[in-house]
């Protein structure tokens, strides 16, 4: 059989965009730009098993990317190997944005809005390096950014001091910061989401966004959702209890505290210092103080809420 010919990535004609999840993950990887429109382009394309999504193979490098008439985004990008199973392995990642898609709408992840193209700012440690070109979600704040955006992005990551912390290493982090632990998936999405918000801000340590948007009970992320999935695939996590409910237990394996301890001390002396109270008070609060702590401080995130009349008196309500 005739191989086929080999189309260079100068006669890719369409648009490239990419999540900053991709951006990463190509630096990470050392993967190009003309590596990822190769891919496309000469790779074998199957669908993904949700089937909005597809995925493309050429010889080592795999793309996952959503398309339209001339219109690429691509969710994330990686090198295949034969390391033993880790949460930094990437094929897992295609299943954070594999999310049922409603007839019409554009945004793969989580199938609930048009993709709208304009500026959107770029937000690391709590600074926000400028409003970068892409098309963003309106729903969940996923955004693609175009391939002029992703050069500046790249530039923005190198003069970084340490590498982006993860949504898995957020969980580790967490869950390393007391020696209980966390009880309920809700207190538990709360937790990381002011671990996110205030402490890394606070400290400035740069993190990949989770995406956390407003929902049913306040701030919620598909991407610590799916954290929880690989940290237990890869044996560092487990639960106990009914899963999503507030009986669901969270636990670090012993293999898990080991990687968990690499990652904080890897943290600033201060910030290590001051995590274990920072933690205890929350989990003292309990699911309902937690609740009221994150819709008092962060009513942005309460629109969609089910249970905000529960949670705070109507006078607290605000503009939501």
């Amino acid at each position: 059989m005739e191989k086929s010919k080999f189309i260079p990535a100068e006669e890719f004609q369409c648009e490239l965009n990419k999540s900053l999840e991709a951006i990463t993950e190509m630096m990470n990887d050392n993967i190009s730009e003309e590596d990822v429109k190769e891919t496309i382009l000469n790779g074998m394309k199957r669908p993904s098993e949700r089937r909005y999504l597809d995925i493309y193979q050429y010889e080592v490098i795999v793309v996952i990317a959503d398309s339209e008439p001339c219109h690429f985004y691509v969710v994330t990008a990686w090198k295949t190997s034969n390391r033993k199973p880790s949460y930094k392995n990437k094929p897992y990642r295609k299943r954070r944005y594999m999310r049922r898609r409603k007839e019409g709408k554009a945004c793969s992840r989580c199938g609930k809005a048009h993709l709208e193209y304009g500026t959107y700012p770029l937000e690391i440690a709590g600074k926000v390096h400028g409003r970068l070109e892409g098309y963003g979600c309106p729903n969940c704040h996923i955004v693609y950014y175009n391939e002029m955006s992703s050069e500046k992005i790249k530039a923005i990551i190198k003069k970084l001091d340490r590498p982006l912390i993860e949504p898995e290493e957020l969980c580790l982090v967490l869950l390393y910061a007391s020696k209980e632990p966390i009880k309920g998936s809700i207190s538990f999405m709360k937790e990381a989401f002011l671990l996110f918000k205030e402490k890394l801000t606070e400290y400035k340590v740069p993190a990949l966004s989770p995406h956390f948007f407003p929902y049913s009970y306040g701030p919620y992320s598909f991407d610590i959702v799916e954290a929880w999935y690989q940290l237990e695939a890869t044996g560092l996590l487990t639960t106990e209890g009914r899963r999503s409910s507030s009986k669901e237990t969270f636990y670090l394996t012993k293999k898990g505290e080991a990687e968990a301890k690499k990652i904080y001390e890897s943290l600033p002396n201060e910030l290590k210092k001051e995590l274990p109270s920072w933690r205890r008070g929350l989990d003292e609060l309990g699911n309902d103080g937690i609740l009221k702590l994150v819709y008092s401080k962060y009513k942005e995130y309460t629109d969609k809420s089910k249970i905000k009349d529960k949670v705070l008196p109507r006078d607290m309500h605000g503009r939501a």
